[in-house]
């Protein structure tokens, strides 16, 4: 089975470090992307089975990133976890408006992130069969 690849969209290079070894060391492979445009550049590219999405990039913000990827035909279906600092009702909410799989705030526990992304990439095959 080949390894399941994430986009990591995150202008952070300590993050992006420490989720690529974390990825990498369950079997993930990984490509990453400093900010949106980037990110969106890279979707269209690899085609990865998830996206983790910082939501606090340079240029177009995360939010913008995940509605422009849940309205587009061709990636609408590509899982997008939102992994942000930011903590409030109100920035869960506006995720989950602009269509985000999931949310997980930093600082994460890499053990409970691990879980997230096995069940949504387990979601979307099964969505897929249906």
């Amino acid at each position: 089975m080949p390894k399941r690849e994430i986009l990591i969209v995150e202008d952070n290079p300590q993050t992006v470090k420490l989720l690529k070894f974390i990825l990498e060391k369950n079997n993930y492979s990984t490509v990453s992307a400093k900010d949106g445009e980037q990110g969106l550049q890279k979707v269209k590219e690899k085609k990865p089975d998830l996206i983790i999405l910082d939501l606090m990039l340079p240029g177009m913000d995360g939010y913008r990133v995940c509605e422009t990827l849940k309205s587009d035909p061709d990636t609408k279906e590509i899982p997008v976890l939102v992994l942000t600092a930011l903590d409030t009702g109100a920035d869960f909410e506006k995720a989950l408006e602009k269509k985000a799989d999931w949310y997980i705030t930093k600082p994460f526990e890499p053990e409970h992130l691990l879980k997230r992304i096995d069940y949504l990439i387990e979601k979307r095959k099964e969505d897929e069969k249906k």
